[in-house]
């Protein structure tokens, strides 16, 4: 089976994360998507950054989902990997990113890193389909809810639609259970879990119902084994996909 390599939030180990560069970068590389996490600004501007405050990555005390995106706009990076080789980076937009990406041949995987109403994701939908990404785009996200509106009101495909297991503080340490894989058979929805929480039984399950299964953040080549050969998944989520 060929095992589909995602560039975690760009090239990562390379630029710094969720930027632009590092996304160009995994354009260039050998996966078969490119991920990034997705935040609303008050007035509805989809911006990338895993963090919704930019204390960690820009030194800003501020929250994305609590300014306009005009606020924002022009606030750099400058952390990250490699941050002092890469040409001066602000936040990265959504549609700057399905730029990028539809460029290339790769899957855009976009992480909703917040709960979203049917209006809201029918616009982020919409923000898709205008850069012809539609049938490229994975949706991941650890906001049950959403996952269930995509599923469901939207007719989001399933093949193409993972619940986040293990990114929440109140999941971060707790294994994949029976319970999880059978509301995600039921639903028919993929998986996309830190790969520490995961059980071979777990892929067997989900792979008989025709189910996905996506793991992340494999960084060293133990992990990629044993990911790859003992537990059998079908995508791996890495810093340095080359």
């Amino acid at each position: 089976m060929e095992i589909k390599k995602i560039a975690h939030r760009g090239l990562s180990a390379w630029a710094p994360e969720n930027t632009e560069i590092s996304f160009r970068l995994a354009t260039e590389c050998d996966c078969y998507g490119i991920e990034c996490d997705i935040w609303r600004t008050l007035d509805g501007t989809f911006l990338i950054s895993h963090d919704n405050s930019l204390k960690r990555m820009c030194g800003v005390r501020k929250y994305i989902t609590e300014c306009r995106y005009e606020e924002l706009k022009d606030i750099t990076v400058n952390s990250g990997n490699l941050v002092e080789e890469s040409p001066t980076q602000h936040i990265c937009t959504l549609k700057r990113y399905l730029s990028v990406v539809s460029k290339s041949d790769k899957m855009a995987v976009i992480e909703i890193k917040e709960e979203l109403e049917n209006r809201e994701l029918q616009f982020l939908l919409d923000i898709i389909r205008s850069y012809r990404m539609y049938d490229r785009t994975i949706l991941i996200s650890s906001m049950a809810k959403s996952v269930l509106r995509l599923r469901h009101d939207l007719c989001f495909p399933k093949e193409r639609l993972q619940y986040v297991h293990g990114a929440r503080s109140r999941d971060a340490y707790v294994p994949v259970n029976d319970d999880l894989i059978s509301r995600l058979i039921r639903h028919e929805i993929g998986l996309d879990s830190r790969f520490t929480l995961l059980h071979e039984n777990d892929v067997d399950r989900m792979h008989d119902e025709g189910l996905t299964v996506n793991v992340w953040t494999v960084n060293t080549e133990k992990d990629y084994l044993h990911v790859t050969e003992e537990l059998g998944v079908d995508m791996v989520t890495m810093n340095d996909v080359r």
